[in-house]
């Protein structure tokens, strides 16, 4: 049974921009003169570094390497004399990490500094900050990156203290907690300015899990800077794609319809399928390629010059829209070609002529705004941007709420303004989270809301840091490279930044996998399933750990899965029973009521387990469950079950008056019926009773057969055409 729609857990992206070869327009600012130096300085920065690195990198290549063994395992598990070498090397890099007691005490220092230098005049600013790089040395870097690997691998519980413990590093890692060490390691690697250990900080704050007290201010204030660094970034890849959509390997085992995108967008096949037809004339086929090398990764090395002559050969042969207006951003950023505001702007025009294609309307919008084609024209652009706006294009929202914040071109309203920006957010807007944090942050436009404006920053981050790539490079691992335990340490080290996919991809493996096997390792993942449930009140966590529970596998948490029982919970029901019956009414009776959680309690009261015996309730439930279901694939399971209930519940009843017992259903079933009064040997039955009951089982068979055929019918009806 799939999961619902994945809009639930990250704001919808725009379709159009992936599956036609669509290359997002930058905002209306970053076409500036400043956001350009500033992006070529950040490239010659990139270099310089690069270029001092290489002279000292020794430590960084052994670093690396470290890392690299760390989640390289052949077979699928890490063997033990690796696994504890590899993780001694790491604690041998934190020894060179100051104590959290010295890194508090040093940031009391620098606060008191900074403010100093608020009062003062001059460029003291830029001396502290020149400061604060000399002191990022690369033994600095390589510690703070190992606290947060090893804070990151212990909160899952990978790691176990008799691997490391008597470990001459082992003691001033742990600082005298053995048991919550993580917890220390974790804010150290964040006060040494590690961008991933804050991120993780800030979100354990916000949410109040993992050891860590709820504080919603200073989880705000870890979050808002680290997401100003990511904006400082300059432009990135995700103006040319949307971030991919979070996977859920859970879906494997419930959607037969199920691929990962990330795989197969590298899929070879594919690629030498799009080449051949480009080589036979396919327009489309060139449009592909055009996109493979200007995003680059995806089986093409990034080659803008050769995007260029793809999207050109199919806007000339064919005169494909998206393919025109690929041509027009091109040539608006100088990808490929030169700068040329004018062409850019005839292929938008022609892309809006011939496609009605939404960014090239905000193309255009950007052209008027800026002045780049004739003079400024505020109103032009206005009305290009509400054009794309309508179309709902995320660039079209962006801009026009920018327009109506500063008042270009139109009276401003910052309330208009913030309702806009919201809509751009919910499309997929790379900056709008940071906008709308701010706006959240600051009490102005509307009441302060910390929550929220954490919240927004933290998607934010997700999004600029590239958390989606290294999903993918986990989910490669699991489903190209047979790596379990590589998958498990890349997700580890994900979901520890709050990323819902990735904490559900961790308990996949820990549960189906042999990535890890330890003896605790559902325990594990059923603690890591009550994470998810108090950071996200996740339907699928809540099921997931219901079948743990009544499986058995994982002890319950007398506090938290007992914390609210259900209501219908049956007389000296076992306490993993209803823990679990627990789990699957709180996802079953929720907002969006969840399908698989109505199929679970269903079955749980036709079994009796955990709750009351009621054949009648478990049906309502079935039907519920099918009404709930999103797309035939998630409701065929539901009327699957509702149909073995009731064979099972003939055939029982049938084997009762036969002696032969009730088929492992509770007697329940069945006390309203005389059951005491049939006779004991089935010598004793009527030969009309017999025929009657043949006669009501063929009609139950004949019911099953049709619902089969039905769904056989319905799903060769959804399959795709050859």
């Amino acid at each position: 049974m799939s999961s619902p729609s994945r809009q639930r857990r990250r704001r919808a992206v725009s379709t159009a921009r992936r599956g036609v070869a669509f290359v997002c327009v930058l905002l209306s600012r970053t076409f500036s003169a400043t956001a350009a130096a500033m992006l070529e300085e950040s490239s010659s920065s990139s270099a310089s570094s690069s270029s001092s690195s290489s002279s000292s990198s020794s430590l960084m290549e052994a670093h690396a390497q470290t890392l690299e063994a760390l989640v390289v395992a052949p077979r699928g598990t890490l063997n033990a004399e690796t696994r504890t070498r590899t993780l001694k090397t790491l604690m041998e890099e934190t020894s060179r990490a100051p104590t959290l007691d010295a890194l508090r005490e040093r940031a009391k220092e620098d606060a008191v500094r900074r403010a100093r230098t608020r009062e003062e005049e001059g460029n003291a600013t830029e001396t502290t900050d020149e400061e604060e790089k000399k002191s990022e040395t690369e033994e600095w870097r390589i510690a703070r990156e190992s606290l947060y690997v090893l804070s990151a691998l212990k909160h899952v519980g990978l790691i176990r203290k008799e691997w490391l413990a008597g470990h001459a590093a082992y003691e001033k890692l742990t600082e005298g907690d053995e048991d919550g060490w993580e917890r220390s390691a974790l804010e150290r690697a964040a006060l040494m300015g590690d961008a991933w250990a804050r991120t993780a900080l800030g979100h354990r704050l916000l949410k109040g899990y993992g050891g860590f007290a709820k504080d919603e201010e200073q989880a705000l204030t870890l979050l808002r800077d680290v997401a100003t660094e990511g904006l400082e970034r300059g432009p990135t890849t995700y103006e040319l794609e949307s971030p991919s959509g979070a996977e859920w390997l859970r879906d494997r085992e419930r959607d037969a319809g199920w691929v990962s995108e990330s795989v197969a967008s590298k899929a070879m096949d594919q690629l030498a399928m799009e080449l051949d037809a480009a080589a036979r004339g396919d327009d489309g086929a060139h449009a592909l390629l055009g996109y493979r090398a200007l995003v680059g990764g995806r089986g093409l090395d990034q080659d803008e010059g050769a995007a260029f002559r793809h999207f050109e050969e199919a806007a000339q042969r064919a005169g494909l829209p998206a393919a025109h207006y690929n041509l027009g951003f091109m040539y608006m950023n100088g990808m490929g070609t030169e700068q040329n505001y004018t062409a850019a702007r005839e292929h938008f025009l022609h892309a809006v002529a011939t496609g009605g294609i939404a960014p090239a309307y905000n193309g255009l919008g950007v052209l008027a705004f800026n002045g780049l084609v004739g003079e400024q024209n505020y109103t032009e652009a206005m009305h290009f941007f509400e054009k794309a706006s309508e179309l709902d294009d995320p660039d079209g929202y962006f801009n026009l709420a920018q327009m109506y914040h500063s008042g270009h071109g139109v009276e401003a309203n910052a309330t208009y303004a913030l309702e806009i920006m919201e809509r751009a957010s919910e499309l997929g807007h790379w900056r709008a989270p940071y906008e709308l944090g701010m706006t959240y942050s600051q009490d102005v436009v509307i009441p302060k809301n910390v929550s929220k404006a954490a919240n927004l920053f933290h998607i934010f981050i997700e999004e600029r840091f590239e958390w989606d790539k290294e999903r993918n490079n986990a989910i490669e691992e699991v489903l190209l490279n047979r790596n379990a335990w590589g998958a498990l340490v890349r997700y580890a080290l994900v979901a520890s930044l709050g990323s819902e996919s990735a904490a559900n991809n961790v308990v996949w493996l820990l549960r189906k996998s042999n990535a890890y096997t330890e003896d605790d390792r559902y325990e594990l993942a059923a603690r890591m399933l009550r994470e998810i449930i108090v950071c996200y009140n996740s339907p699928e966590a809540r099921v997931d750990l219901g079948d743990i529970l009544s499986a058995r596998k994982a002890r319950p948490d007398l506090m938290f899965d007992l914390e609210k029982n259900y209501e219908q919970v049956g007389p000296n029901a076992s306490t993993y029973d209803v823990s679990a019956a627990n789990h699957y009414a709180a996802a079953a009776f929720n907002d969006k009521p969840y399908a698989e959680a109505l199929v679970n309690l269903g079955w749980a009261h036709f079994l009796g387990a955990g709750v009351t015996v009621n054949a009648s309730r478990s049906f309502e439930l079935f039907e519920a469950a099918t009404n709930a279901s999103i797309n035939a694939y998630e409701a065929t399971p539901c009327v699957i079950a509702a149909v073995i209930a009731k064979l099972w519940l003939l055939a029982a009843s049938l084997s009762l008056r036969l002696n032969l017992g009730s088929l492992h259903l509770p007697s329940d079933h069945f006390a309203e019926k005389q059951l005491a009064n049939i006779p004991s040997t089935r010598a004793a039955m009527s030969v009309v009773e017999v025929i009657r009951a043949i006669e009501v089982l063929e009609r139950y068979l004949l019911f099953g057969l049709t619902a089969a055929l039905a769904i056989v019918i319905v799903y060769r009806a959804m399959l795709p055409s050859q």
